[in-house]
């Protein structure tokens, strides 16, 4: 799959709605935990968003490892890169 236009500003949009904060202190380089107070239940209920939103499964360790939203982000594209071809986001 080819990459998903605006992915950084879906992820973004993602995180203000469920964590409350302004669209500028999310950046690519935010820590979730330590800048952006994301606590495990954040954490999950963002890994929810993220596979409903863009069609990809996320393991408990994918989002354990993930540090920065940058993470997130790389991650969620290389997902919906490796998903086959008949793949289409809910």
């Amino acid at each position: 799959m080819a990459s998903i236009p605006d992915l950084e500003g879906h992820i973004r949009q993602i995180l203000v709605n469920r964590l409350g904060l302004p669209a500028e202190d999310i950046t690519l380089d935010a820590r979730l935990q330590e800048d952006l107070g994301v606590d495990s239940l954040d954490a999950v209920e963002m890994a929810i968003a993220i596979e409903r939103q863009f069609d990809v499964g996320l393991s408990d360790d994918q989002v354990a490892s993930l540090k920065t939203v940058g993470d997130m982000v790389a991650l969620v594209q290389r997902l919906a890169e490796e998903r086959p071809e008949g793949g289409k986001a809910r």
